[in-house]
């Protein structure tokens, strides 16, 4: 298996558990902002991760 078959793989299982990805990249936000602050900071992140996977809005 090469690199793109690899990614290709991937980028399915992304765009077909979106919400469960989502739902990860809140809870390690929620996790990280617990234990180091910058809320604010956190979420922006977490939201930008969201957008640029794949299946995101």
């Amino acid at each position: 298996m090469n690199f793109d078959e690899i990614k290709n793989k991937a980028s399915e299982l992304l765009e077909g558990n979106h919400e469960k990805v989502d739902q990860g990249i809140d809870a390690a936000a929620g996790f990280i902002a617990g234990k180091f602050g910058h809320d604010e900071q956190v979420k922006t992140v977490a939201e930008k991760a969201k957008d640029i996977l794949p299946g995101g809005e």
